[in-house]
């Protein structure tokens, strides 16, 4: 027994390296370069502490060795510290509109958005804002983008639709100008300022038309082209299904720009039977 404990204790000073063993109250950036916060494993994991005790390294052995395959959150949502990346601050609208397939797995909540590229977006390679992408530059913003001139980006990424359902011999959806095209110009609008499925006022996407067939949403901000926006939503599985939906037969789409909010361009599919 004495050799295992022995043993165990060579490994944590291995794993853990000189790292602080007191328990703090905000997550700290251990040896291998992980944000943990004991206290907070600790308060939330009493099953942990009744086995391994409150003692800093011995609960961050437990949540590398276990933890994190169990789902167990290292320190409280919203509460790492740190610059995100070399180049701009993290930026949850941007992580969000530039990564998809996050959102399809931990949702908008900036809190979880944040603890992704925390534990696995920087690994990965993702950046954390745009700044940070454009090497620190800011984003090129045209002149002028008038709103009045969205009804051509619009038929863009309708013909853009088309184009991909046509690869699957899928039929090709109709322009629904009454009621799915302001529908989706009202929704990107709003998502500027909550990207999200829910309105700003709280209801369902969905109480934005008045159709009350199949219905479904894509939402995108920052891509600057119908082709990029395409792109997004072609490479998110959840985006695709919508795009490629036999049952689907017709589609508004809303295109929305403006130079003080934080992504400046703004895209809504909405379809329906």
């Amino acid at each position: 027994m004495k050799k295992i404990l022995i043993s165990l204790s060579v490994f944590l000073f291995i794993v853990l390296g000189l790292c602080n063993t007191d328990v703090k109250a905000a997550p700290v950036k251990m040896s291998d370069g992980q944000l943990f916060d004991a206290q907070y494993y600790a308060q939330n994991n009493p099953d942990v502490v009744a086995a391994f005790g409150t003692d800093s390294n011995w609960l961050y052995l437990h949540y590398v060795v276990c933890g994190k395959a169990e789902g167990r959150l290292p320190y409280a949502p919203g509460s790492g510290t740190g610059n995100s990346g070399s180049t701009g601050e993290f930026d949850p609208l941007y992580y969000a509109a530039r990564y998809p397939d996050v959102v399809a797995v931990f949702g908008n909540d900036p809190a979880m958005l944040r603890m992704h590229y925390d534990l696995c977006g920087k690994a990965e390679g993702r950046f954390p804002s745009a700044a940070a992408e454009n090497g620190g530059a800011s984003i090129p913003v045209p002149t002028s983008v008038p709103v009045s001139a969205a009804s051509g980006v619009e038929q863009q990424v309708l013909d853009l639709v088309n184009a991909e359902r046509a690869k699957y011999g899928l039929a090709p959806l109709a322009w629904d100008a009454s009621n799915l095209g302001p529908g989706a110009a009202v929704r990107a609008q709003e998502i500027s300022v909550l990207f999200s499925h829910t309105r700003p006022d709280g209801r369902s996407c969905f109480t934005a038309v008045s159709n009350p067939g199949w219905l479904g949403e894509n939402i995108a901000a920052g891509q600057r082209s119908p082709q990029e926006v395409m792109n997004s939503w072609m490479n998110s599985p959840g985006h695709r299904s919508n795009i490629l939906n036999a049952n689907f037969t017709r589609l508004g789409v809303g295109y929305y720009y403006n130079p003080s909010a934080p992504y400046r361009y703004y895209w809504v599919q909405m379809f329906s039977s």
